[in-house]
């Protein structure tokens, strides 16, 4: 194993790829700092330049950006309550009150500094846990992809947007979604409407730039008011980046462990992503707090546990992406897709067949989070001058490279009608409060679920019953099951709860 790690190191430092991580942390900030270009969207746009690179230095800028983007919403969200993110909006409790109070600066220095501690834990945790939980990977058959691919869904489906019923519908169609195409056993055409361009089914990136990239030009265009609550004046006034106080490290240390410990466990989780991660971390910190009472009027305590636990979540998420091929997050959707697209297949023979490649991954996440660390603290002014760019503007910039990375993936004019489709929806997806997200991971996971039940099918020779006598399977569907039973249940105890107070 420690061999694999030098192989890693050497592989990473190279000058190309250490220019990949450093390139793909600059877009990964900047993207992450404007309110709605996401990481997801920064790495959905950058799949076209990834043809011409290996897949090892592609995937080592993906992880930049992916890192880097987890952490750039904060800085919006601090300075004028602007996530970039919807992750950043737990991070925007506290430290929007802070720049209120005049405490930008030592929000922000504790917002990069919990993100820093937040991805190292993540990555350490991800390089000891991932290799072993390789060896129970190898146990799965179809039936516990299945299993695994309906726990994602019931994760997104229970907690993936603020109401229940509209993240439900929001997997169901991203499941309809899937389902477009050549049927995978029969042959068959479904929902074509007799367009032959369509039989392979929805091309995935084009269907993420559109949901996630061209509804926001919608979204922001449409709302006219494009730059509500930013503040110039607090932009001229945040200076370089300070260090965080010793003190406000020391009394922040348990903090940042256990919400890094606890994002690293929800990233694992396919489907439930960074944002269920920081409002979770955040939410303990509460609980744990000396004095629960302050949270909310501007405490560093309340930047520091959603940072730590955002960027912990990224090293989880790519524990299921690597060792089964199932995205733990929106991002991580599109890093498998660009891995099948370079002839990869994510997975337990990964580990084995290239274990350069994986270990480079470990290694690279290692040095993104120093690279974001440092450019932090050059960059934050310049990043945040991004901010004062007329939207108009830079939509079209984001227009052209929306149709250049729809088309130029298979070169075939359908996928930017994917990509319009995709636009249209993901605005009015935005309009009425459904979660993208939740339709996303519908229409990749739909596609796992269905090839694990027919093939696990076949596995049990037609007895569905057959998959709860499998342990992992039975154990799996009972925790789905729970996600989705949880929210009425605890809704139900507290209104009882209620009606006895009030009795």
């Amino acid at each position: 194993m420690f061999e694999f790690f030098i192989v890693g190191l050497e592989t990473s430092t190279s000058f190309f790829n250490l220019m990949a991580i450093t390139l793909g942390v600059l877009i990964g900030l900047i993207f992450g700092t404007i309110p709605g270009l996401s990481g997801v969207t920064a790495v959905g746009l950058l799949v076209p330049f990834t043809y011409s690179m290996s897949p090892i230095t592609g995937l080592l800028m993906m992880v930049g950006v992916y890192c880097a983007a987890t952490y750039g919403g904060s800085i919006s969200a601090i300075l004028f309550n602007m996530p970039g993110d919807v992750m950043g909006a737990a991070t925007s409790i506290d430290g929007y009150p802070m720049t209120l109070k005049g405490e930008a600066q030592r929000g922000l220095a504790m917002a990069i500094f919990a993100s820093f501690c937040g991805g190292i834990i993540g990555t350490i945790l991800l390089s000891f846990v991932a290799p072993q939980f390789v060896k129970i990977a190898l146990t799965f058959g179809s039936p516990e992809y299945f299993a695994l691919a309906v726990l994602g869904l019931a994760i997104v489906g229970s907690i993936g947007a603020k109401s229940q019923i509209k993240a439900l519908l929001g997997v169901v169609f991203g499941l309809w979604l899937s389902t477009i195409g050549l049927d995978t056993v029969s042959g068959i055409a479904r929902f074509t409407l007799g367009n032959p361009m369509i039989l392979a089914g929805v091309s995935f990136i084009p269907a993420i730039i559109g949901f996630f990239a061209f509804s926001e030009i919608f979204s922001r265009l449409y709302d006219r008011n494009i730059n509500k609550g930013f503040d110039p004046e607090a932009a001229k006034k945040t200076k370089i980046f300070n260090f965080p106080d010793i003190s406000d490290i020391k009394n922040n240390t348990t903090n940042i462990l256990r919400s890094a410990l606890i994002g690293n466990f929800v990233g694992m989780l396919p489907g439930a992503g960074a944002t269920i991660a920081a409002f979770l971390g955040y939410g303990t910190a509460v609980r744990f707090s000396k004095r629960p009472q302050d949270y909310g009027t501007g405490i560093v305590e309340g930047v520091a546990a959603p940072e730590s636990a955002n960027n912990g979540a990224v090293g989880g998420a790519m524990v299921p992406l690597l060792t089964l091929g199932i995205p733990g997050s929106a991002t991580a959707a599109v890093m498998l897709s660009v891995m099948i697209l370079h002839g990869l297949r994510p997975g337990p023979l990964l580990f084995e067949r290239m274990p350069e490649l994986t270990y480079s991954i470990f290694v690279g996440m290692f040095i993104a989070n120093i690279i974001m660390l440092v450019m932090a603290m050059f960059f934050v002014r310049i990043l945040i001058r991004l901010l004062m760019v007329k939207f108009e503007v830079l939509s079209l910039f984001i227009f052209v490279f929306c149709v250049f990375g729809a088309f130029s993936i298979y070169n075939r004019f359908v996928d930017v009608w994917v990509m319009f489709v995709g636009g249209i929806l993901g605005f009015f997806a935005k309009k009425y409060d459904f979660s993208i997200a939740a339709i996303i991971l519908g229409l990749v996971l739909g596609k796992i679920a269905e090839n694990g039940l027919i093939n696990g099918i076949s596995v049990t020779r037609g007895d569905v019953g057959a998959f709860f006598i499998r342990p992992i399977t039975f154990i799996i569907l009972l925790i789905s099951l729970f996600f989705i039973i949880s929210p009425h249940v605890f809704d139900f105890l507290k209104k009882r709860k209620e009606s006895a107070v009030e009795g």
